[in-house]
């Protein structure tokens, strides 16, 4: 939080700094992050504008009609609101719809990467001088950003990267699962420079301690510390975990102090929503070969796994499962760690509730 405020200030008082991609697996905070972001730049008198991206998703689309609506409510001078129109008018993939405002229209169909930079890069610095002119500021927010198209997503840092070179006021805070910062590496070789990183994860034991009492003591309840280490040991201080043991517990309890009895009497309980929620909406995503893939990965036990020890759990090569597993990164369900030929759950312990989905089968021996 403090560094996206230091942005912000930086920005508006007419500096560069970097753009922020908070990574982290599922469930730890990322999007409740991203609407802290956009409360802070709002009262900053930054516009701000959400998405929460999907494998059908147009960035270049969405971008496009977020700065449409910026430049609306800039309220330009007649002078400048010309000047604007007239440099966005030799665009090609994004183009005014008329003579009058800022109406954009977005069509990718036969556009190369260099002319969706191009027009994407002249976008930005078109809105950020704008922006500039009123002591105003622009942020994209863009939750999910993993699912985000390769080409318009390599077209964006190209655009961010211009409008930081100027010191104009456009920033991107986008969240995403931890394989964003190699991601966005191969996108761009400068990218690294271009972005920070901040990981989010599982709290201290502190922190999560703080979290699980701390909303019951504003009720004028407490916990038992005997509970409480029973909750931590169970949550390993992962955020959701904490919320749904938290709930439940306060639930099963009658009286103050919430007793350990209470949080061992919510632990199932809690797992139960867990495995109907967390779990169960994302293993319904997966084909049935998609399902066997990732309840051999569990078979392996703990990750991260190696490609190929999940391939020999199928009884294939890892050249022969490589299309399935980019259908379950796509999707979202797991992802490639930094340390090649390496993937993970992106949700933790889905190894524990793929083991108690589904029972694992032994593939046949090859015959000599």
């Amino acid at each position: 939080m403090r560094q996206f405020e230091i942005l912000v200030g930086r920005l508006k008082r007419g500096f560069s700094d970097q753009s922020m991609v908070v990574k982290g697996l599922r469930g730890v905070g990322k999007t409740v992050l991203l609407n802290a972001f956009e409360n802070q730049a709002e009262s900053e008198a930054f516009l701000t504008y959400y998405h929460e991206l999907t494998p059908e998703s147009v960035l270049a689309r969405e971008l496009a009609r977020d700065s449409e609506k910026a430049l609306t409510r800039l309220s330009l001078s007649e002078r400048v609101g010309k000047s604007v129109r007239e440099a966005l008018g030799h665009m090609r993939t994004i183009r005014l719809t008329g003579p009058q405002g800022f109406g954009l229209e977005v069509d990718l169909r036969g556009a190369d990467e260099g002319a969706v930079t191009s027009d994407l890069t002249d976008l930005f610095l078109q809105l950020g001088e704008a922006a500039q002119s009123k002591g105003r500021g622009v942020v994209f927010l863009l939750d999910e950003v993993q699912f985000a198209d390769e080409i318009q997503f390599r077209a964006m840092i190209s655009a961010l990267h211009r409008v930081t070179q100027r010191s104009l006021p456009v920033t991107v805070a986008a969240a995403g699962l931890p394989q964003i910062p190699r991601l966005t590496g191969e996108a761009r070789s400068y990218a690294e420079r271009l972005f920070t990183f901040p990981t989010i994860g599982n709290l201290a034991d502190d922190a999560a301690t703080t979290a699980l009492t701390g909303p019951a003591r504003q009720q004028g309840v407490e916990y038992d510390p005997h509970a409480v280490a029973s909750a931590l040991r169970w949550t390993a201080g992962y955020p959701f975990f904490i919320q749904q043991l938290g709930k439940h517990a306060w639930n099963a309890a009658s009286r103050s102090p919430i007793a350990l009895a209470d949080v061992d009497a919510a632990i199932p309980i809690a797992q139960e929503a867990l495995d109907s929620s967390l779990y169960e909406v994302r293993v319904q995503r997966a084909t049935p070969a998609e399902r066997r893939y990732m309840r051999a990965m569990a078979e392996l036990g703990g990750g991260p796994y190696r490609s190929g020890a999940v391939a020999g759990k199928l009884g294939k090569s890892s050249a022969a499962l490589s299309q399935l597993r980019d259908r379950l990164i796509g999707k979202g369900l797991i992802y490639a760690t930094e340390d090649y030929g390496y993937i993970e759950f992106s949700v933790p312990r889905f190894d524990e509730f793929m083991r108690r989905y589904m029972s694992y089968r032994q593939p046949p021996k090859l015959k000599k």
